[in-house]
Parts: C-alpha cells; sequence; structure tokens
C-alpha cells in the first residue's frame, strides 16, 4: 500500500535495517537533537559529526544529549567539512549525508567534485515531501532549493531523481503537476511549452514510473473541482497530484514555506541525484522537520542500496 502519512512513513522506516550518517558541520542543536531522536528510536545506529568538535560536545552536554553511537571527528574549515563527511560515504562508513550547520556552497562542492564526489545523475535536485490538513495524501514539490530556472531538460531530469523517493514510498506510477499559472499552452511562457512537451513524452511512455500532465494552474493541480470546471475532467493528473513540478526555483520555495507557515504542513526534504540520500534542511528548519527528512533517507537508503 503506498505511504500516505508521515506515520506511515515512520513506521516503514523502522522496519529496516538502523543506517549510519555522516553530518558535515554537526555544531547545530537542531541537527543533534533530531539525530539522536532517530537513533533513540533505532532508525539509525551511528553518526559520523564533523566539525568543531569542541562546540559540538558543549551543544551534546547542553542539550543533555546521550552521545551514544556518535563518532566525532575534528576540523574547523568549512570545505574540509564537507569533504570529510562525504569522505566518510565513500568509504562506507555512512549511507546518508546530512548538512548542519555549514554554508551550503561547500556542502555542493564536496559532492559534486569529479574525483571523489556523490553526483549520479544529470543535476542535483530538492524534492519536500509535505503532509497537509487539506490534502489526503501526501505531496511533493521540487525543485525547491537547487535549480535555480530549469530548462526542459532539467525538469525531466528532476522527474527522474525522484523516482527513488516515489518507489520507496510505494507510489508507482507517480502522478506529476506541471505547473504553470494557465492551462493553455501559450509560446511566451515557458512554464506552459515545457509542459506540454512533458506530457508528450509521458503520453509515450518516455518517462517511466510516472504520470506527467500540464500544464495547470496551481487551482487545477490540487483541486478535482476546479479541475472540471476547467475542463480538465479527463486529466490522469489534475486534482490528484503526487508530485508538483514547479516552473521555478522561487515558485516552488515560497509554496513549500507557505504550507509550512500557512498550511500546517508537516514536511520533509532529500536532495536527489546523488548515489546515497543527501539531507539539505532551511536554517529554519526545526528539529522535527529534520527528523523527517531523516526518515526519508532511511526509507529511499533500504529500498536502494549502493
Amino acid at each position: 500500500m503506498p505511504i500516505t502519512t508521515f506515520a506511515q512513513l515512520r513506521e516503514q522506516a523502522q522496519q529496516s535495517a538502523a543506517v549510519t550518517i555522516a553530518i558535515a558541520g554537526a555544531a547545530d542543536p537542531q541537527v543533534l537533537i533530531s539525530t539522536a531522536q532517530a537513533r533513540d528510536q533505532g532508525l539509525i545506529r551511528a553518526a559520523v559529526l564533523v566539525g568543531d568538535s569542541q562546540r559540538i560536545n558543549q551543544l551534546l552536554q547542553q542539550l543533555k544529549l546521550d552521545p551514544r553511537g556518535f563518532s566525532i571527528e575534528q576540523q574547523l574549515d568549512s570545505q574540509a567539512t564537507a569533504d570529510q563527511a562525504v569522505a566518510a560515504i565513500n568509504r562506507g562508513e555512512a549511507q546518508i549525508l546530512v548538512k548542519g550547520s555549514l554554508d551550503s556552497a561547500s556542502y555542493f562542492r564536496a559532492i559534486l567534485n569529479r574525483d571523489h564526489g556523490l553526483l549520479a545523475a544529470k543535476v542535483l535536485s530538492n524534492i519536500s515531501l509535505f503532509e497537509l490538513p487539506s490534502y489526503p495524501k501526501l505531496l511533493a514539490v521540487t525543485d525547491n532549493a537547487i535549480v535555480l530556472l530549469p530548462d526542459l531538460d532539467q525538469k525531466l531530469a528532476i522527474i527522474n531523481n525522484s523516482r527513488p523517493l516515489f518507489c520507496a514510498l510505494g507510489i508507482t506510477p507517480a502522478k506529476v503537476a506541471a505547473v504553470a499559472a494557465v492551462e493553455k499552452v501559450n509560446p511566451k511562457m515557458v512554464a506552459t511549452t515545457d509542459a506540454a512537451e512533458l506530457r508528450r513524452l509521458s503520453q509515450q511512455g518516455l518517462i517511466e514510473g510516472f504520470v506527467v500532465d500540464g500544464p495547470f494552474g496551481y487551482d487545477a493541480c490540487i483541486s478535482r473541482d476546479a479541475a472540471i470546471q476547467k475542463g480538465l475532467a479527463d486529466s490522469p493528473v489534475a486534482g490528484d497530484p503526487d508530485l508538483l513540478l514547479m516552473p521555478n526555483l522561487e515558485a516552488a520555495n515560497m509554496l513549500g514555506k507557505a504550507y509550512k507557515y500557512h498550511g500546517g504542513a508537516d514536511s520533509g526534504g532529500l536532495v536527489m541525484g546523488a548515489r546515497v540520500p543527501v539531507i539539505l534542511n532551511s536554517r529554519s528548519d526545526s528539529a522535527e522537520r529534520r527528523y523527517n527528512s531523516l526518515l526519508l533517507a532511511k526509507l529511499v537508503a533500504a529500498a536502494n542500496p549502493h
């Protein structure tokens, strides 16, 4: 059965063997809290904490967190910290990479390094998963953190990047709504022309594991009634998507934050396109949201061992 809530996701994630994570910049209270919680619940067995060891130990004491299973590796340089955490993945010592208190540029340089990085796809992309009181199942939004203004090829890669997540959630095929301002294809609106081409490729069976349709305004994406009123009753996606493919990072980022702050959404997110699950949280994310991201990473790691 498809996973439709974070409670179900948590239950499923706990059924597979515990994993080890590597944290780049572990001197972060919310990251340490979520990591300890995941360890205490059996999701992870150990964590490699790379960063300022003195500060990490101070935080563990201040937060009264049991350091059991935590291996602390001293590193103060930002880039070296990211490289060291990635090296733990490459040595097979960890199966999930987590960003802590570290600048994103250093983090991504380590992941994208041609000789020692983790890139496994054409692009890296970020996907966030939301549980909303107003929607009957989990809803994903992409790309809200990495690809600024994706072209057609990048949008196709972003969809394909999400395949391991939807397979792990038991959602196949996943329904993808290509979001635009309107439903009519307009040559002056790239979001509509890209959506039409992705729909064509999907109808020809060229996007395995997905049903892609669009372009759709947001109302037609998310509401079946609105879709019917707009003459989209025959769409296999309108009103029932699993994934919203946004036209650009700004739109995706704002939508995700609106879900969190106005929609009462529970959420978690992953970077896709690497050899292992990668976590990139917003600095404002709570320990709970970081824990949800670990749940997603654990589920994907168990379903797609490298």
